[in-house]
């Protein structure tokens, strides 16, 4: 079974792409915690995965709820893999799964990074569609190795972008995350037309449409920014309502 956490597409796209080589089932965590699916079991010799977007060098708030609450059952000597997806370089974010996963008397056999397409908008303006093609055409390297490990039940780090320093990032970067995910810088313009996709598919049930127009209710969210991202309107703004951010969603991915 491979657990996954994707607003954008990326995570999902990896997640797809290692599924359709392994025949393993896909388990989207906003459904499994929409749905209070917390307690799985593991046929024998199942391989158990986790592929998620790195926030901050670290792991996205909902990917570390959810592990909280999980009870993985029926493990002997599973074999349980991490594949992080990054726009740069992962930090410790595989460390910060391991420990969690520890703590449930679990270990990860193997970890990997896949580089693919930033979209932070707070901080990086989204590439051009020629960028963002290429970037995609390069991660499939890093995917297909990644399904060849896992397929063969490889042991080991193949993670190649963690990046230098990389715990001494996550440990300066990831509480800014982990302490912050506000939603308050969060607008919305006239453009909005009020279809509701941002409170469907907002992992934390922070956006509520009141009034044909979507409201953030609770002070902190995932800040994975899939409203903003897959607002059709593009009406959902950060800060700065008279500036359009750019918008994102993995062109290989049905949205």
């Amino acid at each position: 079974m491979i657990f996954y956490f994707s607003a954008t597409g990326n995570s999902r796209y990896a997640a797809e792409r290692i599924a359709a080589a392994t025949g393993d089932r896909l388990i989207f965590l906003r459904d499994a915690i929409r749905s209070r699916s917390y307690r799985y079991e593991a046929g024998r010799g199942e391989r158990i995965g986790f592929v998620f977007p790195v926030y901050f060098y670290g792991l996205p708030s909902i990917l570390r709820f959810f592990l909280e609450k999980m009870e993985l059952t029926g493990c002997g000597e599973q074999y349980i893999y991490a594949a992080l997806t990054c726009g740069g370089s992962t930090g410790g974010a595989a460390d910060q799964l391991a420990g969690l996963l520890a703590q449930k008397g679990l270990s990860l056999s193997a970890r990997f990074g896949i580089p693919m397409v930033d979209n932070y908008v707070p901080m990086f303006k989204i590439a051009e569609p020629e960028e963002i093609e290429s970037r995609l055409d390069a991660a499939e390297e890093y995917i297909e190795e990644a399904i060849r490990v896992i397929r063969n039940r490889g042991l080991g780090d193949y993670n190649r972008c963690r990046g230098t320093a990389a715990g001494t990032m996550t440990a300066a970067l990831y509480p800014i995350y982990a302490h912050g995910r506000s939603t308050r810088p969060f607008l919305v313009t006239d453009q909005c037309i009020g279809c509701g996709l941002c409170q469907e598919i907002c992992p934390c049930g922070a956006i509520l449409i009141s009034g044909g127009r979507p409201a953030w209710v609770k002070p902190q969210c995932v800040r994975c920014l899939g409203c903003l991202h897959r607002c059709p309107a593009q009406a959902i703004r950060w800060k700065k309502p008279e500036e359009n951010q750019g918008r994102y969603y993995n062109p290989r991915v049905e949205a």
